[in-house]
């Protein structure tokens, strides 16, 4: 124990004075300063090599935090430890009952314990070993805030309007008062230069004296901070609310400069030191560079993410990986932007049967070798560079169905669903191909679906219509380790059979041939099979109607089969 706890400490002080010499991760967003960064370097390609499956819980900002070989994640009214290599589970806190009321933050890990903080207004400390309860500090309100831990202190704020300072050995506060604000303290903390940062939901930014817990100074935002919270790179303060990005002094609250961004901000930004990453309500995530008197844009266009992002980014080493919407991860290049990796994750059939998609609310995690990802269907996903991955993706409701008969007036829709259980497929290297030339197709990895509709006319393109006989289509597609699916398939065309029902234009301000009834009845883009499942085949031959989705992939890890994931809790807790 000795030699462990030594490890540890080592690791903690490595930490709190950069980021970058650490591999693990031992608290939200990596350290005290929030930029959520890390040094290490993850070598693409990366693969999926074992899941967990805990319990579920919707919108779970809560990431997973690495020491050596364990993992460490919330869900709901649960703590887990998680063995790194393998997959097991080591303990969970609460062993039986759950607690109370759901966690909503990012535990942290100083020497030998785990401390995370819960709705029902306590702070816990737990022996990081055997999940051991040790003590509890109890608020006056619920706490969404993750803890953040620094020479033996540990910072938390609450929605009893109050900031406090815990002593992390004997849970003591260590301020002779907490600091008091006018409304909640959802977001975090950020730590640097003697000074504690926090935004609050009354609109203000407060700096505090990191010994005592005073008020140094006050700036006031242009709105409430709901979805971002402040990091602090090079002595300043930088946050990002609404549209814009602000730059203060960390010891005066001085503003140093404010940039306009092209959207809102959808979640904290992260920094390597230099430049700051921060994603939009478009979708999009944006570069800056600090270098300067003032920001200046780094890429020449932002990287295009697809979906919505739920979750702060991470900065590993040279990329950006983020999580989002539908179960989308995905690693750009921090020097352009370029798309690095993605993956898509399909919702479990052990928590989410039934389910179209999960979403990815926590931020991803890169420790020891390993991108750690947790979604809202209560799984956590593990993905490593010595994964193995010697399997193609797997090609799912090809449209129209192989040997399907139809006019050949236009539109017709082909199209099919890819997906690949390993490493994922790289849609930017996808082709397809009608009757052996390459045509224009929709590429939307979010929904893993390849798509490509036949020519209608109007606009200065002519109408394309298919001669009677077989059509041939072929899709050519690889996913990151290289590994490749080509997939063929033939309709009939037969001009005697009554053409597709075709929508009338948009431009023309008429309602369209389906009716508000049969819209509201069109099939799932999502998942919606047994995660046990694998087709090839198609199951629809409408020419119109968008590719039924593919199923869930089979769970990879040891409890796949549910049989070690607790009861749900009853309603109200």
């Amino acid at each position: 124990m000795i030699f462990r706890r030594a490890g540890i400490l080592a690791a903690i002080l490595a930490l709190t004075s950069s980021a970058a010499f650490s591999a693990d991760c031992l608290m939200g967003r990596y350290a005290p300063d929030q930029q959520s960064f890390t040094s290490e370097k993850l070598q693409m390609p990366i693969a999926l090599n074992w899941e967990y499956t805990g319990s579920k819980f919707d919108n779970n900002p809560a990431s997973p935090v690495v020491v050596g070989r364990v993992c460490y994640f919330a869900c709901g009214t649960y703590l887990y430890a998680i063995d790194l290599d393998t997959g097991n589970k080591k303990w969970q806190y609460p062993s039986e009952q759950p607690l109370s009321s759901p966690i909503k933050s990012t535990p942290a890990i100083y020497e030998d314990n785990i401390y995370f903080s819960s709705v029902d207004g306590n702070l816990y400390c737990i022996d990081a070993e055997t999940g051991r309860f040790e003590w509890a500090f109890q608020t006056r309100g619920p706490i969404r805030c993750s803890p953040v831990v620094i020479d033996g202190v540990v910072y938390v704020a609450a929605d009893d309007n109050s900031v406090y300072a815990i002593d992390a050995e004997t849970g003591d506060a260590t301020w002779n008062r907490p600091f008091v604000a006018k409304d909640d303290f959802a977001q975090g903390i950020a730590i640097g230069s003697g000074m504690a940062v926090v935004a609050c939901m009354d609109g203000n930014l407060y700096g505090l004296s990191l010994s005592t817990g005073k008020l140094r100074w006050m700036a006031r935002l242009s709105e409430a901070p709901v979805r971002t919270a402040p990091i602090i790179v090079d002595n300043q303060v930088v946050m990002a609310i609404g549209g814009v990005i602000y730059g203060f002094t960390v010891r005066s609250g001085q503003m140093k400069w404010m940039i306009k961004l092209p959207h809102d901000a959808a979640a904290s930004p992260a920094s390597d030191g230099v430049d700051i990453y921060i994603p939009c309500t478009d979708k999009k995530i944006y570069a800056y560079t600090l270098t300067g008197r003032q920001p200046t844009m780094k890429w020449t266009s932002p990287a295009d993410i697809g979906t919505n992002l739920m979750s702060n980014p991470i900065v590993a080493d040279k990329v950006v990986f983020v999580a989002g919407s539908k179960g989308t991860i995905a690693g750009y290049s921090t020097e352009d932007g370029s798309l690095k990796w993605r993956y898509g994750v399909a919702p479990s059939t052990i928590t989410s049967p039934g389910q179209t998609y999960t979403d990815a609310a926590s931020s991803p995690t890169v420790a020891n070798g390993n991108l750690l990802v947790l979604t809202d269907d209560g799984v956590l996903h593990c993905f490593s560079t010595n994964a193995p991955d010697g399997e193609p993706p797997v090609d799912f409701n090809l449209v129209p169905a192989t040997g399907s008969a139809m006019s050949g007036m236009p539109p017709i829709k082909i199209s099919a669903v890819l997906y690949d259980i390993g490493s994922g497929v790289d849609f930017d290297g996808l082709t397809m191909m009608l009757d052996g030339s390459p045509v224009d197709c929709k590429k939307d990895p979010s929904t893993f679906t390849v798509s490509y509709v036949t020519e209608v006319g109007g606009e200065g393109k002519a109408a394309r219509k298919l001669l009677d006989g077989i059509h041939n289509i072929s899709i050519s597609a690889k996913d990151y380790a290289g590994n490749q699916l080509n997939r063929e398939w033939f309709f009939y065309v037969d001009n005697t059979l009554p053409p597709p029902k075709r929508a009338v234009p948009a431009e023309t301000g008429k309602k369209t041939t389906t009716d508000k009834k049969n819209s509201r009845n069109k099939p799932s883009r999502g998942f919606n099979a047994p995660r046990q499942s694998y087709s090839s085949g198609s199951t629809d031959s409408g020419a119109s109607a968008p590719p039924p989705p593919p199923p869930p992939m089979p769970a990879i890890g040891p409890n796949a089969s549910g049989a070690d994931m607790p009861a749900p809790p009853s309603p109200g807790q």
